[in-house]
């Protein structure tokens, strides 16, 4: 069954993009639907990320379009591009915390930003917030007092503040070790869920976001800029025989990307 309109928070409509001349993204055509958690995933540099900074409006596609909660975004339209971002909720990569301010502080950063509320109100919120990530106790203490994980949670407190509809995550597993993983994991989804948002996760960690994810999006380098090469289940593409599928799930040497970054042969060089 085909979805409705207000059922897709995000659509890429033969979106393409480059920087300058380099090519990042090529006729990209894809959408994320209400409720799901989607993993991006691809080789470094084929531009996961700048999906990202796509869909949050920073940068805007070459060709195609990019369609948020329905409606087409524009960067250039301040006004409109603010209201979509309230509605989203992003996790940076490495958390960016900001240093200065305790983890409360940072969670009740987009709420002193973006809603008038009373303090005794939004205190109560940000500590429900803390409470959700496992780090109530952990309000008064300074990003410098805590883990890395335990960082990593209070940064998905923060974009869960404002209880958005659509969260963007960039590589929210990296560097973290396999409690911390599991753990953000596991939130990941059960925020997803309690809040009846959609997620879209960049992520290289192919075990945790199988465990997560509805559905899972495989973008390959071309000459042309990335292209989306497979989109399914994450058991349809275990299945999949597509070779550079095989090659980035298993971390193959030999496939379709090469090891080697192209040059003149071993003979001339050392000749």
């Amino acid at each position: 069954m085909e979805s409705s309109p207000r059922d897709l928070l995000v659509q890429f409509e033969g979106m393409g993009f480059a920087y300058g001349s380099r090519a990042i993204i090529d006729d990209l055509t894809l959408e994320v639907q209400r409720g799901e958690v989607l993993a991006i995933m691809g080789g470094s540099g084929v531009g996961k990320t700048t999906l990202l900074k796509l869909i949050a409006g920073l940068i805007a596609p070459q060709q195609g379009g990019v369609r948020v909660f329905g409606e087409p975004l524009s960067p250039d339209n301040k006004k409109e591009l603010f209201a979509t971002r309230r509605r989203m909720g992003l996790l940076f990569q490495f958390g960016a915390l900001f240093t200065d301010l305790s983890c409360f502080e940072n969670v009740a950063f987009p709420l002193r930003e973006h809603a008038r509320l009373p303090e005794s109100m939004l205190r109560d919120i940000v500590l429900l917030k803390l409470e959700c990530v496992g780090l109530r106790g952990a309000a008064h203490l300074m990003p410098s007092e805590i883990s890395g994980g335990m960082a990593r949670r209070v940064a998905l407190a923060r974009a869960i503040a404002l209880d958005p509809e659509l969260l963007l995550y960039d590589e929210p597993f990296a560097g973290l070790d396999p409690i911390s993983l599991g753990v953000t994991a596991r939130l990941i989804r059960r925020l997803n869920d309690s809040l009846g948002a959609s997620s879209i996760i960049v992520t290289h960690d192919v075990a945790e976001s199988f465990e997560i994810a509805d559905r899972v999006a495989v973008l390959a380098p071309s000459p042309a800029g990335a292209r989306l090469v497979a989109l399914g289940t994450p058991q349809s593409l275990s299945d999949s025989q597509d070779p550079y599928v095989r090659q980035f799930l298993e971390g193959r040497e030999d496939g379709p990307v090469a090891f080697h970054y192209p040059a003149s042969s071993v003979e001339e060089a050392f000749a």
